[in-house]
């Protein structure tokens, strides 16, 4: 129901008005009454009422003060007034401050039902294109939190996601990855929201993002005094979720980390994390660290993971086995568990997946290679043969990929405008004039390097990013069509079909 507040100085007016409608039927209940304009304005902010009836002539402060200071607060009530006929015109000033109606005394059933009804209808549209504006900005600002993980953002969008979220050099993150069903979005950001009063979470941020089919996620954000997003912190904001849930889920964590440029790295652990789960762990939580291991990361130095995945990115095979021989000491000391190097290993297949993708390789094809694991932790010999086997692999594709790269830089650099331009009405000929070179002579190399037309990569490029958008997003299928850089939406949908086989709008429901 409504909350209606009334005030008047006169004690048999609010009575009167107590009596003079059915207040119930008409969806209103009264929350409180105020003799003057003072005590009004605190039951205002206390009671927060939908709507106060006032009259124009009150002592301390009166209706029409009372209206201008609540149009100044956060909070703005809609405002019905009454006054005698002498202030009629004295009445119409408050029309400024948004007022919905005004009625003169003696109020009549009839006039005051009908201003009730007419400002009953003006709140449920207000809430239906707040409530439809909050979705899109929810949507919206997932749409962005995903992309921040995923680096698939241009430098420009990522300076203003950074700023909007509130991510600082100095922010501590985490990534935590729900396996389940997701609530209501609207009523999760209310409880997620209202969680984030509450000690030890106070000062915490919280976007909810989402990853897949039957997968989302949150991104916890501490500000440089906030809490320390430890697993003891990670698992009481767990354990404040999990009850959102009416089915059971199950999380899958990254450690904290520091710093914008350490988004993708969180999301990559928890997918890690997410490839290491047991199968029979619903409802469990899984942690890439580990709880009993938090003394042991580090026992390996950050320089080695960084120096081992240069080496493989790098296709250096010459320092490869070196490296992971002493990655391998680490773990024969027997100070992590086995779940830990694990997770560690699949963390630093995931990051290598995503470098492959960038450069053009087969992600499923390198995942049928590497998950599940032949050998685990339990048997360390093996799983050191079988990695560096796979890791050696991996190094040969890179420098393999270095050398064609090497052969044409020309078209390595136009692909990237692409996937840094595709959004905007784009032409062979606005890449040629971008690197220097002769548009003709720049798509004679393209197709000699890519197998098909510029045109034709470009819209390839195109529809991939839109599926990424049907999969992820509500967004309406026009909307998508603009986003990635279609200006006609019936232009858009013949090339999906064209190259997936349905339209978009089949595509999303699927």
């Amino acid at each position: 129901m409504l909350k209606v507040l009334f005030a008047d100085d006169e004690p048999l007016m609010l009575e009167g008005l107590r009596f003079l409608v059915d207040w119930e039927k008409l969806n209103f209940e009264v929350c409180g009454e105020a003799l003057d304009g003072e005590d009004a304005l605190e039951l205002i902010h206390s009671t927060r009422p939908d709507l106060v009836i006032t009259d124009v002539r009150m002592p301390v402060i009166d209706g029409l003060e009372l209206i201008r200071r609540a149009s100044e607060s956060d909070y703005r009530p809609k405002f019905i007034i009454f006054s005698g006929y002498a202030d009629f015109e004295y009445a119409k000033r408050a029309l400024k401050y948004g007022v919905s109606n005004y009625l003169t005394k003696p109020l009549d059933e009839q006039e005051l039902t009908e201003a009730l009804q007419m400002v009953t209808g003006q709140i449920h549209m207000e809430r239906k294109v707040s409530s439809r504006r909050e979705a899109l900005s929810a949507l919206m600002q997932a749409d962005l939190v995903s992309r921040l993980l995923m680096r698939e953002n241009t430098d420009e969008e990522r300076e203003e996601g950074l700023k909007s979220l509130g991510i600082s050099p100095v922010s501590r993150i985490s990534c935590i990855l729900v396996h389940g069903a997701a609530p209501d979005s609207l009523h999760l950001r209310e409880q997620v929201t209202a969680m984030h009063g509450k000690e030890p979470l106070r000062g915490l941020m919280v976007y909810p993002f989402t990853a897949g089919s039957g997968k989302h996620g949150y991104l916890l954000v501490s500000p440089q005094a906030g809490p320390a997003l430890d697993p003891d912190m990670l698992a009481s904001w767990m354990d404040e979720i999990r009850p959102l849930y009416s089915t059971p889920v199950c999380f899958t964590v990254s450690r904290q980390h520091q710093g914008p440029e350490a988004l993708n790295t969180a999301y990559q652990e928890a997918l890690a994390a997410e490839l290491c789960r047991p199968e029979t762990s619903g409802g469990e939580t899984t942690d890439v660290s580990g709880r009993q291991d938090k003394t042991q990361l580090a026992l390996l130095p950050a320089e080695l993971r960084r120096s081992l995945l240069q080496s493989v990115t790098e296709g250096k095979l010459e320092h490869l086995s070196e490296q992971l021989g002493g990655v391998f000491r680490i773990f024969s000391a027997e100070a992590a568990s086995s779940s830990w190097i694990d997770a560690f290993l699949a963390n630093i297949k995931a990051e290598l997946l995503r470098e492959i993708t960038a450069r053009g390789g087969d992600y499923g094809e390198w995942v049928k290679k590497w998950f599940p694991s032949r050998y685990t932790a339990s048997c360390l010999p093996l799983l050191e043969r079988q990695t560096e086997e796979e890791l050696s692999e991996a190094a040969q594709w890179f420098a393999a990929a270095a050398e064609g790269r090497q052969e044409d830089q020309m078209v390595s650099a136009a692909i990237e405008y692409v996937r840094g331009h595709y959004q905007e009405k784009l032409k062979l000929q606005d890449i040629a004039k971008h690197l220097h070179v002769n548009s003709a002579y720049l798509g004679q190399r393209f197709k000699k390097h890519y197998g098909s037309s510029f045109n034709d990569y470009l819209h390839e490029f195109r529809i991939e990013e839109a599926k990424k958008l049907l999969r992820r997003t509500d967004m309406g299928i026009t909307d998508i069509s603009s986003r990635v850089g279609y200006s006609d939406a019936d232009v858009f949908a013949a090339k999906f079909k064209a190259l997936n086989g349905v339209t978009p709008s089949v595509y999303k429901k699927s």
